[in-house]
């Protein structure tokens, strides 16, 4: 074997081995020394928290990724929550509410064209909740009240990591802490990072009770925001995604960004993409 065959088949060898480690770490089963729990809504909610590694101390990073999901998110959430640390930046990983809008979806047969009740219109590609504009207002409200409360008890467990303090939200889980941020109900952090942010069927909720969208909200904050969006992002987050851009134009480039990603988020090279961003913004925020 030539000496420079020699050195392929090394890096070949070598790069197919780091891959497969990588791949193993991500999937692997959390450690035990990294799972906690808070209690919210009388109902165990899970904690899954990463120290920083090695003598960079940037500060914290919370990570709630999309609804439905568990405390170690989907992959790209996954990702960041074991590669942050390696910046330093210590995770903390909660597990989202449950999915507010998608429960059940067969209307009840009693519930069917009730006299006097308004009934909900979607479009025709969409399945048809059971819920009218009070409840899901109701729902939504709860549901944001979990995310407030998680995230105000494990204040305390962030407080061990010194420094900075980052919010990434994805998905649905985006737009509740956009909405909760905006009405001065979480404590601001100093980067909130938003992927594919919207809030699925607000169409339904009567318009007095609607709010504001997230673009106009993300125009009131007076934090640094780093908004992401992906090609395979939510259709909803899609459509907004010009007019929350449009909507920030005014400031500057250290309190709003918004990246259109190459690559999406269904694969490594999307993950390192997002992070990529988020590092290199957050790098701003604790002027290192």
């Amino acid at each position: 074997m030539t000496l420079i065959k020699q050195i392929l088949f090394t890096f070949i060898l070598t790069f197919s081995i780091g891959t497969n480690t990588f791949a193993e770490s991500l999937f692997a089963p959390v450690s035990d020394e990294q799972k906690q729990q808070i209690i919210v809504q009388d109902k165990p909610i899970d904690v899954i928290v990463k120290p920083w590694q090695g003598r960079k101390q940037r500060g914290s990073a919370i990570i709630l990724g999309p609804t439905e999901s568990d405390a170690t998110g989907l992959e790209s959430s996954r990702y960041m929550r074991l590669q942050l640390p390696l910046s330093g930046w210590a995770t903390i990983s909660i597990k989202p509410t449950e999915g507010l809008y998608r429960p059940n979806f067969a209307t009840d047969a009693d519930q069917i064209n009730k006299a006097g009740e308004k009934q909900l219109t979607l479009d025709a590609h969409q399945m048809t909740p059971k819920y009218t504009s009070s409840q899901l207002l109701e729902l939504n409200n709860f549901q944001q009240k979990v995310i407030e409360e998680s995230i105000a008890q494990i204040e305390g467990v962030a407080a061990q990591y010194p420094g900075k303090r980052i919010i990434i939200a994805a998905d649905d889980s985006a737009g509740m802490v956009v909405n909760l941020l905006h009405q001065d109900i979480l404590t601001k952090p100093d980067l909130l990072v938003i992927i594919n942010p919207y809030r699925e069927f607000e169409q339904l909720i009567d318009e007095q009770n609607r709010g504001l969208s997230i673009a106009k909200q993300l125009a009131g904050l007076d934090i640094p925001v780093l908004d992401l969006q992906s090609a395979n992002g939510h259709k909803a987050a899609l459509a907004q995604s010009i007019e929350r851009k449009n909507s920030n134009l005014v400031k500057s480039a250290n309190l709003y960004r918004q990246y259109l990603l190459q690559l999406d988020l269904s694969h490594q090279g999307g993950w390192d993409e997002a992070l990529d961003h988020i590092e290199g913004f957050a790098r701003k925020i604790a002027g290192y």
